[in-house]
């Protein structure tokens, strides 16, 4: 027990100062897609290979909305990836802690 004492006042502190100081994410790092209004042409690619099946397209009354759910996103990019207009961007963002399912959905709306 005294050696692991000696051996840890030796090395040192190897933890990171998470959360006080944030973690940069690595180059390349595939977090939250964030969805662009004003370049999304609601074609519904992005519904059609999303693996989860978290991304929902639906028109009502003169409105389309297309809404993304963070609950079930595993953050594949394939979204990213066939959206022609470059209207979901992959970010940095990975802490997605919420205390409510609603606060984990983003939605955008196009009156037609």
């Amino acid at each position: 027990m005294l050696d692991i004492l000696k051996k840890t006042l030796k090395t040192g502190c190897q933890t990171t100062k998470y959360p006080d100081v944030p973690d940069v994410a690595p180059e390349g790092f595939r977090g939250m897609p964030q969805l662009l209004s004003d370049k999304c042409t609601f074609c519904g690619e992005c519904v059609k290979v999303c693996p989860p099946g978290v991304i929902t397209i639906a028109e009502k009354s003169h409105e389309k909305t297309l809404a993304l759910s963070y609950c079930g996103c595993i953050f594949c990019g394939r979204c990213e990836e066939v959206c022609q207009s470059d209207a979901v961007k992959l970010t940095q963002e990975y802490e997605l802690a919420s205390l409510a399912k609603e606060d984990l959905i983003t939605i955008i709306r196009r009156k037609l």
